[in-house]
């Protein structure tokens, strides 16, 4: 399908495929697509499958089918994301009594003007020609500490995973700066003249001074200056930063659920 007769929805799917995909191993299966970084086998992103094909029937097999690749690379989780699949609403008690649990994301969309400006106290440095990758690394891991899973090990192979990425030209990374201290990071990928504005993340103890918006709105004019005709970025349901995208002027296209299976 061309890209102009797609739409937004498919856009930005085709968009996620292109990130997921790059400097990974791609297993297609009638059941589903498995995205494999056996160099990073902990990274829940670096590791999933995409659009799986789940019926009630043959869901045990599918499972096991689309679990094999990701073992074979030392991935020990299983997630499943959905953004275009085709998934009955009846399959999730069954996925929830084989392990899974779902978290439910959306696609916001940029469409006009911003609605606010950033603030002039924060700068966006690139990653590695301003900003090093060891000051990356660093607010990674200080963001990384408040999630349940974290270990020092785990925080390495995400930086890794996104360095590698950044390294094949698949996505720009970015260090935010405040008062000439960093404060936070932001990626932003772009396919097909489709921006993704992705890892938005905001030092604890620089929260609540505009550093999260600054970001995305800095990350919208690089895109926007590089051609892009979409802009979009991915929230959580049930998170607070989805509130600032919409103060920003995003729009929720639509909802898909990812699930995950955690190690054990």
């Amino acid at each position: 399908m061309r890209a102009q007769a797609a739409s937004v929805a498919e856009r930005i799917s085709l968009a996620e495929d292109a990130l997921a995909e790059a400097g990974a191993e791609v297993v297609r299966l009638d059941v589903g697509r498995v995205i494999c970084q056996p160099a990073f086998p902990h990274v829940y992103d670096a590791n999933l499958v995409r659009r799986p094909l789940l019926r009630e029937g043959t869901l045990d097999d599918t499972l096991e089918r689309l679990a094999e690749p990701l073992r074979e690379v030392g991935a020990r989780h299983l997630q499943l994301t959905l953004d275009g699949a085709d998934v009955p609403e009846t399959l999730a008690p069954q996925l929830r009594r084989r392990g899974f649990v779902r978290d439910r994301l959306l696609a916001m969309v940029l469409d006009g003007p911003l609605a606010r400006e950033g603030s002039r106290h924060v700068r966006c440095k690139s990653v590695p020609h301003e900003g090093s990758w060891d000051l990356f690394g660093y607010a990674m891991d200080r963001m990384n500490r408040e999630e349940a899973w974290y270990a020092p090990s785990v925080s390495r192979e995400i930086v890794g995973s996104l360095r590698h990425k950044s390294e094949l030209g698949a996505l720009s990374l970015f260090v935010a700066e405040r008062d000439g201290r960093v404060v936070g990071t932001v990626g932003l990928a772009m396919d097909r003249k489709v921006a993704s504005i992705v890892s938005v993340g905001t030092l604890p103890d620089a929260r609540r001074r505009g550093v999260g918006a600054t970001m995305v709105v800095e990350m919208v004019r690089r895109a926007r200056e590089r051609g892009a005709e979409l802009v979009y970025l991915i929230a959580r349901a049930d998170d607070s930063p989805k509130d600032m995208y919409r103060k920003l002027g995003f729009s929720v296209e639509f909802g898909f659920d990812v699930w995950l299976r955690l190690p054990r």
